[in-house]
């Protein structure tokens, strides 16, 4: 059974990757035929080629970080993360995002994603 700091690690790489902007890296926290549905409500992605592709369709300069400890139950995960991004020369935050996350039977990556959080909350940084 993977542990909460094996899944606070995993998160880690997920959220140093996507601030640095280094698609291979992030793609490697997703099993083969993950899905994601990032915001959910969105269409989903199915496979590393699509979820690649919603990465390669972000323009926007982003920094992800986890605010609190994620909550492990068995192989399911609920993450807690914020982000700041640069959009229009102002530094906007998002303060509140909750991923809850499937992992593979090892445990080692995601198997599946769904990202809940409201732009309604998105506001310039102070």
């Amino acid at each position: 059974m993977t542990t909460a700091a094996e899944v606070k690690a995993l998160l880690d790489r997920y959220c140093h990757a996507m601030s640095a902007h280094d698609r291979e890296a992030w793609l490697d926290c997703f099993a083969d035929d993950a899905v994601q549905e990032d915001p959910v409500g969105a269409p989903e992605n199915h496979g590393r080629a699509k979820i690649g592709a919603f990465f390669d369709g972000n323009p926007i300069s982003v920094h992800i970080y986890q605010t609190q400890d994620p909550l492990v139950i068995g192989n399911e995960v609920l993450a807690f993360f914020a982000v700041d991004a640069e959009m229009d020369g102002t530094t906007m935050h998002l303060p509140r995002i909750v991923d809850h996350i499937v992992l593979t039977d090892d445990g080692t990556r995601v198997q599946r994603l769904r990202a809940f959080f409201d732009y309604a909350e998105l506001r310039p940084k102070t």
